[in-house]
């Protein structure tokens, strides 16, 4: 256990002790997944299906880098796992962009929810370009609007993950229209602008988990809707992960697990957190048990040059443990490392 402060915060009239431990999770075994993965170095999302593993990056592919995927990968021995088959997701284009941006993952029964990041994008700046061209990335006309971003897919599979029907919405009306999100609406993802990178489901509702924003006092916004009628149906809900953003969600008994990260490239912490799935926002008129609340499971250490960025489980709870497996974008294969983590 590393050493921390305790403190004491007065919510909703009762005085709840936060955790502060800080335990470093330690990986069990490394997981691999061969040598046909997609944008290798790019991968993004992680979800499991019956007895495959589901995994997508960030980075479209193809001779025209316009060709998202996602890639079904089937057991082939302990903690090896080989693509059986890629399912196509979407063709950009030209003019509406050719990356979708896969950021989430997400299964209920034989359908698959396959999320973009609904963000617009600035380029980076290059060590090689010229001090003009890199001070030029900063203007407002060079933030890129790229459509194949907002995209949320439902695929139906057939029980051997084939793909057999496909539907597309978006949730960008939504966006840049709600009182709360139409503000970071124009900003870049990594800028503390709109950037979705996780999605789960639970009771035929889905959560979609934003890297950003994060407001003040440290709240970062879960949209819960249907698919189905997003617009009349959805809520934010807004939980706590000290300053950090989400970098992915899941469903387990009794609320999700957290992957919380850095919103910005910058150095920051990852942890893995149970979150009960309540709105966290107090006041005077709610009662202690509606609030929501958050638990930390223990801090994650990325390999060099990885970012922590997919979650799934491999198989329902224990009583005492949850058996996961975490992917880090920029790096090899994903990198997968499995954990078994204790419960709180």
């Amino acid at each position: 256990m590393k050493p921390c402060h305790a403190t004491l915060a007065v919510l909703v009239g009762l005085f709840v002790l936060r955790p502060c431990f800080s335990e470093e999770l330690q990986p069990i075994a490394n997981v691999a997944f061969g040598s046909q993965i997609v944008a290798a170095e790019d991968v993004s999302a992680i979800a499991a299906i019956d007895d495959f593993l589901l995994i997508a990056s960030d980075e479209a592919v193809g001779e025209n880098e316009n060709e998202n995927y996602v890639q079904v990968l089937r057991r082939t021995g302990e903690n090896q796992y080989d693509v059986d088959h890629d399912i196509l997701v979407l063709k950009g284009n030209k003019e509406d962009g050719k990356e979708m941006d896969i950021e989430g993952i997400a299964v209920s029964g034989h359908d698959i929810y396959v999320i973009g990041s609904h963000s617009r994008r600035r380029k980076n700046v290059k060590s090689d370009e010229k001090y003009k061209s890199n001070l030029k990335t900063f203007s407002d006309d060079e933030i890129r609007d790229e459509k194949s971003r907002y995209s949320l897919f439902r695929l139906t599979v057939d029980a051997n993950a084939q793909k057999t029907n496909q539907k597309q919405i978006s949730l960008r009306d939504i966006i840049k229209n709600d009182p709360v999100l139409k503000t970071f609406d124009q900003i870049p993802s990594k800028e503390n602008g709109i950037d979705i990178e996780g999605i789960a489901v639970k009771d035929d509702w889905l959560y979609v988990g934003f890297r950003g924003p994060v407001f003040r006092a440290n709240f970062v916004p879960v949209m819960k809707l249907k698919f189905d009628n997003p617009k009349d149906t959805y809520e934010l809900l807004f939980v706590d992960l000290g300053g950090r953003g989400i970098r992915d969600i899941t469903s387990v008994s009794g609320g999700f697990l957290i992957l919380a990260g850095p919103v910005g490239d910058g150095p920051g912490s990852y942890q893995l957190c149970f979150w009960d799935g309540n709105d966290m926002i107090p006041g005077s008129n709610r009662h202690a048990e509606d609030v929501g609340h958050v638990s930390l499971l223990g801090e994650i250490t990325p390999p060099e040059n990885g970012k922590a960025e997919g979650i799934v489980l491999l198989s329902p709870p224990q009583d005492t443990t949850y058996d996961l497996v975490i992917v880090y974008d920029g790096v090899q294969n994903g990198r997968a490392q499995r954990f078994r983590v204790p419960r709180r």
